[in-house]
């Protein structure tokens, strides 16, 4: 009743705001702590809020608005191209806002606008270095005009040391249609120049490889890329930006790499319609024209991972995410005195059964109630003393089942995981299901399935997302778990379909030299009247021809057709009915002849073949008559028409201002008709713009429309497939994506692996109103969350204090005091090595017996051992991206080789070298490449893409990772 009197009160005070709050011109401050006095004086004197909060009370641009659900996800053009900074709020508690404290709508919107800057201020930096070149004169010899001479390229631009702008340039852009995609709706089909380099290789092979790696990193599924279209001549303020995500796979990137060493295929989805009509009308405008520059910028953004988590947060009401209490900022930033409730669905008289931690005879009962001291006591006693669990990990179970929000550190080798398996074994062994399980990565999460899976925890599980490696989890993926759709999922596909083909057919015609059918006749109808009756009502032997070419069809490029009048009068068929053959007695110079004085016979082209219940008079004793002649062929079929004469053969040549005076059209040689027809193509092109732009967007309507449709009868089957598992099993991204899905199944756990490393916007996203139970297990002192605008981090010496973006909920929450249960077991590392973390962030860790009796390392004296050397570092200086050292590099080689004739160390992955500084990887990699196998990360591999030293990082990628015995190398 608590919960739900707060989130009345919450709903309230938004829906009133005007009256509840302030007026406009105010912002929320809070009472502050001494040592965040002149921070957030410094906020207060600097805030300039967001929409009408903005100086002067007028919004920044179109986008700048104060509610994030009125906040457009894809910005704007007006936006980036603002010259004024986007609105980023504080990310601490008791900074300047314009919204309430302690309220979850504060917090969700500042993830929400940090998130989206994450997102946009790539692609919107990356924009501003283009215009920023294109408006300098043309002799400036800036970097877009070298990395057009060269047909693209990376583009890099290096303000700071730790500070750099890095995206790709693509040149050359042309379109070739518009088709429909049934994942991702409508997709522009272009092409553009192949960058130079390994890139343009003349071997397709070399090509393929190349783009196989790169597709990793560059052109990758979901990525976001940016339309630059600079018109011939025209103001700055004419250019127009487009952005749109990759629709194309790898696969499709590669297939166009092998086609072509000069050009790539692409097929890219745009956000804003406008960009669809308008290269509609180029696609329409036949004529050759110079159309200005085009460009498509590429920042490196995975769109498709950062867009569900922005959506769902932008539609969820602030008021439905639990634990406001927790986790929503409190003005004085301190959760210790904070008393944390058992979660929801405990009831006063319910217990947890921890029998399954036992693995002793007899068997052994225990349950736990959570709001009984006496009995969490007893079981924490028990637990300690006769369980498989150590007595840091009791001390986190019992946390974890006593508290509605659980906090679970575990320093490196002390049993993260395996706790967490023993946390959802007394979930699911209680009925506390479904269970929503979230990991940071896909191999996170396939290993602790595959631990659940072994351990027999359960076999009632569902792994969100089709991005497993391990194939003993294959049949427990949605995608092949789901029950079949009912029959109307069928007709939806099929609308979606049909919508796909017809927009094709669109396509077609569009680009189609020559008009169509579809779009001929209307105009003829409508401005030549007498030429349409013509061409529709030609002479009888015409007609026949035309009846009897009706059951041929058109082979079109885009499937096939029944033939048409235009089709047989524009390829001139009749002509050719009446033209002898060239082994003909008879010659064009002797003219029309009467047919009344021939032998009846045959005709020529379309009744040569007998009818269908004919008998083939002929026997094999009798000599096989003379095939008739051309003109005894012609007899038979002119006299069914009453003509005496063949029709003369036109061979005139007169002007278009005659031929538009003329309606016999079937009277007209083929010079005259082509040069008609290349008339009507241009009216009747001209005429049929807006009739097909009216046909484009109903068709995308359509598919629009079926496609939303199908998509929710399939997610009425997943729901179904769902609602029935224990264990659910998704990565952050997963859930984000099917936050829809989870809602309506209503997990009443969530579990978040390696939540260190997840950011706080991902796990608001994916905190259901259902969730009664949150269990963060993992280590705010080891691996941040990864994000790519430095300004937002907390290593940042100048902003990090302030937007704190890479800062996990786990690590806020436990900074700001909220209980943390700490593992202290280690049964990982060496304790000379253990040592290093113990005296440094962990004092209380604890050698395992296991790692006691460890043999030390063959050929060393010491198992850890520094080197302190004074040689520098080589050239580059401060403005290098990434550095190397040739003293280390080759410090590195010799001790390698060193460890491999101990004869001990020669399996693969017994040897590992860890390299700061992408310079430093590629230099290590390269000496050791002549002695040794070596292998590269494959995150290492991309990141290469970007290293300053092309040259290396292409050898890199490029180069063969098979496999070999390192033994057979020394």
């Amino acid at each position: 009743m608590k919960k739900t009197i707060e989130s009345l009160f919450e709903v309230v005070e938004r829906a009133e705001g005007s009256t509840l709050r302030r007026s406009h011109t105010e912002v929320e401050t809070a009472p502050r702590e001494a040592a965040n006095q002149v921070l957030l004086d410094r906020l207060l004197m600097t805030y300039d809020g967001p929409g009408v909060y903005h100086e002067g009370g007028v919004p920044r641009h179109d986008n700048d608005k104060e509610d994030v659900s009125q906040v457009e996800i894809i910005p704007t053009h007006a936006e980036l191209t603002s010259s004024i900074g986007p609105y980023l709020p504080a990310n601490i508690p008791g900074a300047p806002h314009h919204l309430p404290g302690s309220s979850m709508e504060r917090l969700v919107d500042i993830q929400f606008r940090l998130l989206r800057e994450e997102l946009i201020a790539p692609i919107r930096t990356s924009l501003a270095h283009v215009l920023h070149d294109c408006e300098q004169p043309p002799d400036s010899n800036t970097q877009l005009d070298a990395i057009l001479a060269k047909c693209g390229g990376l583009y890099k631009a290096t303000q700071h040391a730790w500070d750099s702008t890095m995206f790709s340039v693509y040149t050359g852009v042309n379109f070739r249609d518009i088709d429909c995609d049934v994942r991702r709706g409508l997709a522009v089909n272009l092409t553009f120049d192949t960058p130079r380099g390994r890139a343009a290789d003349p071997s397709p092979a070399m090509r393929a490889a190349y783009w196989e790696g790169v597709g990793k990193k560059r052109l990758m599924q979901g990525g976001l890329l940016g339309l630059l279209w600079v018109p011939p001549e025209s103001d700055f303020h004419d250019i127009r930006f487009y952005l749109g995500t990759v629709a194309s796979s790898t696969k499709d990137l590669v297939n166009s790499a092998r086609q072509s060493a000069d050009r790539l295929a692409l097929k890219v989805s745009f956000f804003d319609p406008e960009v669809d009509l308008r290269i509609l009308s180029t696609l329409q405008d036949r004529r050759p024209r110079d159309e200005g520059m085009k460009l498509l910028l590429e920042a490196p953004i995975m769109f498709e991972s950062i867009r569900p988590f922005l959506e769902t947060l932008k539609s969820r009401p602030p008021a439905s995410i639990p634990f406001a209490r927790y986790i929503a900022h409190q003005g004085g930033g301190d959760l210790s005195s904070v008393s944390i409730d058992p979660p929801a669905y405990v009831t006063p008289h319910f217990a947890f059964k921890l029998d399954s931690l036992f693995e002793c005879e007899p068997p052994i009962e225990l349950s736990l109630r959570p709001r009984d001291q006496a009995s969490v006591q007893n079981a924490r006693e028990t637990l300690r003393n006769k369980s498989r669990l150590d007595p840091s990990q009791v001390d986190a179970m019992i946390s974890a089942l006593t508290s509605e929000v659980s906090l679970i550190q575990g320093p490196p080798g002390t049993g993260k995981s395996f706790t967490g398996v023993e946390l959802l074994r007394v979930l699911i062994s209680n009925d506390i299901k479904p269970v929503l399980l979230i990991a940071f990565t896909n191999h996170a999460l396939d290993n602790i399935l595959t631990h659940v899976l072994d351990k027999g925890l359960t076999e009632n599980i569902v792994r969100l997302g089709s991005r497993s490696t391990d194939e003993s989890l294959a049949k427990y993926t949605l995608e092949n778990k789901s029950s079949k759709a009912d029959r109307s999922a069928g007709r939806q596909y099929g609308k979606m379909k049909d919508a796909q083909e017809k927009m094709s057919r669109l396509m077609f015609r569009v680009a189609s030299y020559l008009p169509e059918e579809e779009d001929l006749r209307p105009y003829l109808q409508q401005y030549f009247p007498q030429y349409h009756a013509s061409l529709y009502r030609p002479p009888g032997w015409i007609s026949r021809l035309i009846d009897d070419s009706m059951d041929w069809q058109m082979v079109l490029k885009r499937g096939s057709r029944r033939k048409t009048p235009v089709d047989v009068w524009k390829t001139g068929e009749d002509i050719a009915f009446i033209t002898p053959p060239p082994d003909s007695a008879v010659s064009d110079s002797q003219g029309p002849k009467d047919l009344g004085k021939q032998r009846k016979g045959a005709t020529r082209g379309f009744d040569l073949l007998p009818k269908e219940g004919d008998e083939d008079p002929s026997t094999e004793e009798e000599e096989e008559p003379k095939p008739p002649s051309w003109l005894e062929t012609m007899t038979d079929f002119f006299e069914k028409f009453d003509i005496s004469s063949i029709p003369e053969i036109p061979s005139s040549n007169r002007p278009l201002y005659e031929l538009l005076n003329t309606s016999e059209v079937w009277s007209m040689s083929m010079e005259e008709r082509q040069a008609l027809l290349a008339h009507w193509a241009d009216q009747a092109r001209e005429c049929a713009r807006e009739p097909q732009k009216a046909e484009f967007e109903k068709l995308k309507r359509d598919h629009a429309d079926a496609r939303s449709a199908w998509s929710d009868i399939m997610d009425q089957a997943k729901q179904k497939e769902l609602s029935k598992a224990d264990l659910i099993g998704c990565t952050t991204n997963g859930a984000a994506k099917l936050t829809s899905l989870l809602q309506s199944v209503g997990p009443k756990v969530l579990l978040v692996e390696e939540a260190g490393q997840v950011l706080e916007a991902h796990i608001l996203a994916s905190l259901v109103p259902s969730i009664e139970h949150l269990i963060l297990i993992g280590d705010p002192l080891q691996l941040r969350p990864t994000i790519a605008n430095y300004q937002l981090s907390m290593e940042n010496p100048r902003t990090g204090k302030v937007f704190r973006f890479d800062q996990s909920l786990m690590e806020r929450l436990s900074g700001m005091g909220l209980p943390m249960a700490q593992l202290d077991v280690q049964r990982r590392m060496r304790p000379r090595i253990a040592d290093l973390v113990r005296r440094t962030l962990y004092p209380a860790l604890k050698d395992h017996d296991l790692v006691q009796a460890t043999p030390p390392i063959r050929g060393m004296a010491q198992d850890v051992f520094f080197l302190d050397h004074r040689h520098a570092e080589d050239g580059g200086g401060e403005e290098s991206v990434s550095k190397t050292n040739t003293y280390e590099a080759e410090m590195i080689k010799d001790l390698v080789l060193y460890f491999l004739r101990q004869g001990k160390y020669t399996k693969a992955g017994d040897i590992v070298v860890l390299c700061a500084y992408l310079g430093q990887l590629a230099k290590v990699r390269k000496l050791l490449s002549r002695e040794v196998a070596t292998m590269i990360d494959e995150r290492d591999a991309v990141e290469l893409l970007d290293y300053d030293n092309e040259a290396d990082a292409e050898e890199i990628l490029a180069d063969s990772t098979d496999q070999v015995h390192v033994s057979e190398r020394v």
